[in-house]
């Protein structure tokens, strides 16, 4: 007897050292989903199409439809209207079958938005702004938006209307020419006019890679309440959050939760509209990026104001981090390259579950 408990003693440690990732094995295992959540919540949980990735990797479309309910399709001007009056819907049309063949809606972003993102023959690039009137700008704006929030219908429940105005140069010559604030106000205006009853439309900004700065938060609830009292029928607020964990203000959360009430006090709803987090240079990287994932999806699901909290990319391995920042060490999305989830998916999944205990707030 004393022989067999001498050697069960070692077996008995194993196992408790094996606990955690039997746990962890457990919950990769589990049918539980981000969607699951959201839906019982009537909260949008979302990712990025990504046209050129999800049609040759089959296992894209799949987890899509699993874990999201909403999905960002892409309708840049260069891409929908390549040449003048001639629309091409095939990427639209192809999402909208796909949506409607697994349950998820569309959030079309963005019909207003930089100088490159617009075809070539504005000509934008040449002279002053291809030497386009108020006018005829105005009207090509209208006809574009309107055209494609259209075709758009009851597959979109909401719409990216204009992206980053404060941004330097952003919205480029449409801003320039028409006049920035009369833009944003033409623009919502011709897409209400357009859009089904309840579709969300929505201004969006970007506040860099530490948080979101009083100040700028500021300007941005400055500039919506300016351009709704002018007349645009603005229905949200669009907060991106491309976070880095070597830039993060210390104060980050309560500048998130800053932002959700400026949302609130200016009567619109706040969305989360991009979100990674790059887990950086440090050697607890990957736990910091879990406690973020948690920290800004437990504020926001905390608040019946904040509506919608979308991940900017699926796969690690197409993160635009890579492919268009360099930074080919860039894990900053729920699943890895090989479309597995990640603790910080299972950080995300936590918040919606309403757990508490393992990720806060530093």
């Amino acid at each position: 007897m004393k022989l067999l408990r001498t050697l069960c003693a070692p077996v008995a440690l194993v196992l408790l050292a094996m606990l955690p990732v039997i746990a962890q094995n457990a919950g990769q295992q589990s049918d539980d989903t981000l969607r699951r959540y959201a839906d019982a919540r009537h909260f949008w949980v979302g990712t990025l199409i990504q046209g050129r990735f999800w049609n040759v990797e089959p296992r894209y479309k799949e987890i899509l439809g699993k874990e999201f309910n909403s999905a960002v399709s892409p309708v840049f001007m260069h891409n929908t209207q390549p040449e003048r009056g001639e629309f091409n819907f095939r990427a639209m049309d192809e999402q909208k079958q796909y949506a409607a063949q697994n349950h998820v809606r569309l959030f079309g972003a963005a019909l207003v938005y930089r100088n490159d993102n617009s075809p070539d023959w504005l000509h934008f690039h040449a002279g002053p702004c291809g030497r386009w009137s108020a006018g005829d700008l105005d009207r090509v704006m209208q006809n574009h938006i309107q055209t494609v929030v259209r075709h758009g219908g009851d597959a979109y429940w909401g719409w990216e209307v204009v992206n980053e105005p404060l941004s330097p140069s952003h919205n480029g010559c449409w801003g320039r020419v028409i006049g920035q604030d009369k833009m944003i106000v033409k623009a919502f205006r011709y897409a209400r006019e357009a859009a089904p009853a309840g579709t969300v439309l929505l201004l969006n900004e970007t506040f860099g890679q530490a948080g979101a700065p009083r100040d700028k938060v500021n300007e941005f609830f400055d500039l919506i309440k300016k351009t709704r009292k002018m007349g645009a029928p603005i229905d949200a607020a669009g907060i991106e959050m491309h976070l880095e964990i070597d830039k993060l203000h210390p104060g980050y959360v309560d500048e998130f939760r800053y932002f959700l009430e400026q949302a609130r006090q200016a009567g619109v709803e706040a969305h989360v509209t991009e979100m990674d987090v790059y887990q950086g240079s440090s050697a607890d990287g990957i736990n910091r990026q879990k406690e973020v994932f948690y920290n800004i999806a437990r504020t926001c699901l905390a608040d019946s104001n904040c509506k919608e909290l979308t991940f900017w990319g699926l796969s690690d391995a197409h993160t635009w981090l890579r492919t268009h920042k360099g930074e080919v060490d860039a894990t900053p999305l729920l699943f890895d390259e090989n479309y597995q989830r990640k603790p910080a998916y299972f950080s995300v999944l936590q918040a919606f579950r309403g757990d508490s205990g393992h990720a806060h707030e530093r």
